[in-house]
């Protein structure tokens, strides 16, 4: 199937439906053309035999009579291939097909009685060809007036086996078909190797564009004909676009962060001279603080997998674990952690620890005392879920939460900004999150799945 989804698989399979309907029909086209030209030719060597057979043969007194040597030596020998008959018809009824023979060839003699006659009514000067399953046959009719004047009418009819036609048609087509064999291939070949070469630019800007991530400048550079010309340019006009969106609104969200670290921090003075109202006020400023983080995260995200170093998945957690047991500590949470030590991935130190952090966090806050921690490799992924013995999520709540894009103020209660995070660092990555129920301890469970490769 992936070979029949690729150009070049779907070029070739046209080609090996179409290219033996094209050979087999000029097969035939040309076989039929031989046919037609070799019984022509047997046409034209019987006539040739009737002019020989016409000019030995006397009419006297109403007797026919040929000689014994004819300019043909064929007539003179048994089973030569080649036969003769001269058959006549009584004047008065030339309608009747009572035909007397009156002359057959030597060669005749054994075959008397199987060469099959033409019964046709009589007709003068009449020339027929006749292509029967053993024989050729050539019939001519004619009355013949001797010196006296009698009239005599008189059936020419001659024949030549099918054996040299046969064995003539049987070499020209073990040649036509091996020829045309031969041909297919060669053919299927030519066009193989001429369709890889017209596909080569298209190879090459796909090589390019699987580069394009890992180019600080994205453009493409390469040489292309004039056909691919416009796609390339239109392509290198859509990249530039792109990266001045991108640079604007990553200059934009810093000018954001900066302009608001003057108002943050004189608020948390003030918050810290009036004790009174600190609580909601730094709950504000807090939230503030991380609605900013997270827009920056997403400005700045870095995904190429082949420019990071794989980090350790085991040791981050761990650390994870032993700050989450610090501030939870009255919940003296058990965690359990199915990781080998083996296991890494490819990925930026500040996004795993951002990435499993939330969703460690979150296990805490709403688990009761127990939170299951499991990292494993399927097929060509990486797969991590975490799961905890609280309430859960809803079922109609799962893929609610885990939208792509939402923002702070419209996520589900209780489940804060940190699933935006993790959901925007997962898809980056090109991976995926889901939440269900863990089957274990029976509250919520995410399961993160990171491609490999």
């Amino acid at each position: 199937m992936r070979f029949l989804n690729s150009l070049q698989g779907r070029f070739i399979a046209a080609s090996l439906l179409c290219l033996p309907l094209f050979i087999g029909a000029s097969g035939l086209l040309l076989e039929n053309a031989f046919k037609e030209n070799l019984l022509s030719t047997e046409q034209e060597q019987l006539q040739s035999q009737l002019y020989i057979l016409l000019g030995s043969a006397e009419v006297q007194r109403g007797n026919l009579w040929l000689p014994e040597q004819l300019p043909e030596p064929r007539y003179t020998l048994m089973d030569s291939g080649l036969y003769a008959k001269i058959l006549t018809l009584n004047p008065e009824r030339l309608t009747d097909t009572a035909w007397l023979s009156r002359w057959r060839s030597t060669s005749a003699r054994l075959l008397d009685e199987t060469l099959p006659e033409s019964r046709a009514p009589f007709e003068t000067n009449r020339q027929s060809f006749a292509s029967l399953p053993h024989f050729f046959r050539l019939t001519y009719d004619l009355v013949w007036e001797d010196q006296q004047g009698t009239a005599l009418p008189l059936r020419f009819q001659i024949y030549h086996t099918r054996d040299s036609y046969s064995a003539q048609l049987k070499r020209y087509r073990q040649q036509l078909w091996y020829g045309l064999s031969f041909l297919a291939m060669a053919l299927l070949t030519l066009q193989v190797f001429i369709m890889r070469w017209g596909l080569r630019p298209l190879k090459k800007l796909v090589r390019e564009l699987k580069l394009l991530p890992e180019q600080t400048e994205r453009q493409l550079r390469g040489v292309y004909p004039r056909e691919i010309a416009p796609v390339t340019n239109s392509l290198n006009r859509v990249l530039a676009n792109e990266q001045k969106q991108r640079e604007r609104y990553q200059n934009t969200l810093s000018d954001l962060a900066h302009s608001l670290k003057t108002p943050l921090a004189i608020i948390q003075g003030e918050v810290q001279q009036h004790s009174h109202s600190s609580g909601i006020l730094t709950e504000q400023v807090e939230r503030m603080n991380t609605i900013i983080r997270h827009q920056l995260q997403r400005a700045v995200l870095q995904t190429n997998k082949k420019l990071h170093t794989p980090q350790k998945i085991r040791p981050v957690v761990e650390r994870l674990c032993t700050a989450m047991d610090k501030v939870y500590r009255d919940k003296h949470i058990e965690f359990n952690l199915d990781i080998g030590a083996g296991i890494m991935y490819p990925i930026e130190s500040q996004d795993l620890f951002e990435l499993l952090g939330n969703l460690i966090e979150n296990a805490c806050k709403y688990g009761r005392r127990q939170v299951h921690i499991k990292a494993r490799r399927l097929d060509s992924d990486l797969i991590i879920t975490i799961g905890d013995d609280g309430s859960g999520i809803a079922s109609h709540q799962q893929q609610a939460i885990l939208q792509r894009g939402a923002r702070a103020d419209t996520a589900n209660p209780g489940q804060g900004i940190g699933l935006a995070i993790t959901q925007d660092i997962v898809s980056a990555y090109g991976g995926s999150l889901k939440v269900q129920r863990s089957a274990t301890l029976g509250g919520a469970e995410f399961e993160i799945c990171l491609p490999l490769f």
